[in-house]
């Protein structure tokens, strides 16, 4: 059983889930690839199970429940990910809980022993400002390396925390992005095309 610990908070969407991932800070955890029950105080916060979602070069990712039946991802770092978070905080392990949505929230926990003193100093709080520059720059990579996929699903994703597309002229190389969203609209729903201006 382990010990958690926030150290970075991305919301960029806040809901009734986003508030009580970041309810489980300074709880007790009990995680595996098949179960995560999370308690404080012997009060039982989270019980799901946990089912194999999908593995890249650097974490693993499962897809477990809250008691409302609204699903949720558990990521957690493997190989040179999971080291250098152990490194950079005196830890044994991590994880995060996040939306399924992408563009929603993700809570990042450390994992610690009862006798262990984790190095956390600030938590870093990303909010929807951060998010949609992240996803304007990995546009730009997407369109840089001709990733035509990658592109759309990031600019989608851009669509669904703003309004209309003038809001993104405060962020840095969104123009480029905007051209080419209206230059494409045939791959965008209706909605999407009328947050497109």
């Amino acid at each position: 059983m382990y010990k958690t610990s926030i150290f970075q908070k991305n919301i960029a969407r806040h809901s009734t889930e986003s508030e009580k991932a970041i309810g489980f800070d300074n709880c007790n955890v009990d995680i595996s690839t098949k179960h995560l029950r999370i308690t404080n105080g012997g009060t039982e916060l989270l019980n799901s199970d946990l089912k194999f979602l999908e593995e890249d070069f650097s974490t693993i990712s499962y897809l477990g429940k809250y008691k409302n039946r609204i699903e949720f991802r558990v990521i957690r770092p493997t190989d040179l990910s999971l080291a250098n978070l152990k490194n950079r905080f005196d830890c044994e392990a991590a994880f995060s809980i996040a939306s399924v949505d992408p563009s929603s929230y993700a809570v990042h926990f450390i994992l610690s022993n009862s006798n262990q003193s984790p190095n956390i100093g600030n938590v870093v709080d990303k909010g929807k400002k951060e998010q949609v520059q992240r996803l304007i720059d990995g546009s730009i990579r997407a369109l840089q390396v001709n990733l035509q996929s990658n592109f759309i699903d990031f600019s989608k994703r851009i669509l669904s925390l703003i309004s209309d597309t003038r809001e993104l002229m405060e962020y840095n190389n969104a123009d480029q992005i905007v051209e080419v969203m209206k230059a494409n609209r045939h791959i965008f729903s209706e909605t999407e095309n009328k947050q497109i201006k």
